[in-house]
């Protein structure tokens, strides 16, 4: 006989736990006296056992009806063909049984605890993922935007129908510059302030455009209006010239000429 593989094929555990019929608990027995490997074998099952019982808090194991209802639906429903166990837990070994479903038991709930924690933490993974290409999207999207807006007025600023006209600073303000591009076929105004100092408080620059009808409306400017900054404003037909005024904050519907600061006309 194979002495290795008999010992390796989980029959003498189960014969420690009382699990094999009468006729496999006397084969084992016999083969125990027979061969000194085996009933080692057997004895070093055994103190594993009872150090897991102490290592449990208890030298005996509880009553086995503790686990009655779950081994009746635990207990495996085919059985090894070297080793068939019986449909019944026996008396003699029922303590060892009800540890070692204790143990597979608390192993069982540990993986499944386990498991649970990583699928929690790959969907947290998975939702910050979520948050962060949401966030890259609107980044990018606003990039896209900005770069078709710059592409647009870069078009305008190259456009040969563009005018590029220098307002410039009054008796109120003579330092003062401010610069409008100006096309009358495609429709675009832009405007750059170049010099403009920051307004007084409870002030607001007015920008109009002056045509035959006279002076009209294109907007208040941002208080923090940065030189950099090429703004996009009203068209305005045939308009012969653009000044900036100095309003009280949130402008006028007609410019006060008492506070012109920059002025200049579109020309030929």
């Amino acid at each position: 006989m194979d002495l290795t593989a008999y010992i390796n094929s989980g029959v003498l555990e189960l014969y420690v736990l009382d699990r094999l019929s009468p006729d496999e608990r006397r084969r084992v027995e016999a083969y125990a006296e027979q061969y000194p490997e085996v009933r080692e074998e057997i004895e070093q099952i055994e103190i594993g056992l009872e150090e897991y019982a102490l290592l449990q808090g208890q030298a005996t194991p509880p009553p086995p009806e503790v686990l009655t209802s779950v081994l009746s639906r635990i207990r495996p429903t085919t059985s090894s063909p070297a080793a068939p166990a019986t449909s019944e837990v026996t008396s003699g070994g029922s303590g060892w049984v009800t540890w070692l479903m204790l143990a597979l038991l608390a192993l069982t709930l540990a993986a499944l605890a386990y498991f649970y924690l990583e699928h929690r933490e790959r969907q947290d993974e998975l939702q910050d993922a979520r948050e962060e290409l949401s966030i890259m999207q609107a980044s990018c999207a606003q990039i896209a935007s900005e770069y078709e807006a710059d592409r647009e007025q870069l078009a305008v600023l190259t456009d040969v129908d563009t005018r590029g006209i220098l307002l410039s600073g009054s008796d109120n303000a003579p330092e003062s510059r401010a610069l409008v591009f100006y096309n009358e076929t495609d429709g675009t105004v832009l405007f750059s302030a170049a010099n403009l100092p920051p307004p007084p408080a409870g002030k607001q620059y007015q920008l109009w455009a002056i045509d035959a009808q006279g002076p009209q409306d294109l907007g208040v400017l941002d208080r923090d209006l940065s030189q950099e900054a090429l703004l996009n404003v009203p068209f305005v037909p045939n308009a012969a010239a653009f000044a900036i005024t100095l309003e009280d904050e949130g402008g006028k519907p007609t410019p006060d000429l008492t506070q012109l600061q920059v002025i200049g006309e579109v020309g030929s």
